[in-house]
C-alpha cells in the first residue's frame, strides 16, 4: 500500500534529484562573482595548486582477481613449507599403520596380511595429505570470482 504521507519537502527546488545537470553561463558568472575576481579560491582549502579535471577511468590495474590470486599462492607457499617440514614423521606414521595393518591381517588370513598393510598405506596417506587452509582457499575461490564477475562485466565497460 502506498504511504499517504506527503513528500517531506514541500518545494520542489529543496527535493534532493537523482540527477545531475551542467552549470549554465548565469550560474557560472553568479560563482565566480562571489569568488571575488580570484579564482584561485576554488583551491582554497586542498593541496591542489591548479584545477583538477574529472575523467571516468577503471580502477583496476592489471588482471581482474590477480591480488587474490597472488594472496593464495603466497599462503599456499607459507602452507607447503610447514607441511614439507613435516613430511618425515608422516612418512614414519604411514610406514608404522602400514605394519601394524599387515600384522593384524596376518593373523586373519596370511595372505591378508599384504592387502590390509597396503590400505592401510593408502588411507593414512590420504589422511596425512597436504591441504590448503579454509582462508587461503577462500582467497581462491575470491580470485576465481573476480575474474568471473569481470567477465560478466566486461561487456559494459567503455
Amino acid at each position: 500500500m502506498a504511504s499517504s504521507r506527503p513528500w517531506p519537502f514541500d518545494d520542489d527546488d529543496d527535493r534532493p534529484s537523482g540527477s545531475v545537470q551542467p552549470l549554465s553561463h548565469a550560474d557560472l558568472q553568479a560563482i565566480l562573482a562571489h569568488l571575488n575576481g580570484d579564482p584561485d579560491e576554488l583551491l582554497a582549502g586542498t593541496d591542489a595548486d591548479r584545477p583538477v579535471v574529472a575523467m571516468r577511468i577503471r580502477a583496476s590495474v592489471g588482471r581482474p582477481g590477480g591480488s587474490a590470486q597472488a594472496r593464495w599462492r603466497r599462503l599456499r607457499a607459507a602452507e607447503w613449507t610447514a607441511w614439507i617440514r613435516t613430511l618425515p614423521w608422516r612418512v614414519a606414521a604411514i610406514l608404522a599403520v602400514t605394519t601394524v595393518g599387515g600384522l593384524l591381517g596376518s593373523l586373519v588370513a596370511p595372505r591378508l596380511g599384504l592387502v590390509l598393510g597396503g590400505l592401510a598405506a593408502v588411507v593414512a596417506g590420504w589422511a596425512l595429505r597436504f591441504r590448503p587452509s579454509p582462508d587461503a582457499s577462500a582467497w581462491r575461490r575470491g580470485a576465481v570470482g573476480e575474474r568471473r564477475t569481470a567477465q560478466l562485466l566486461g561487456p559494459t565497460w567503455p
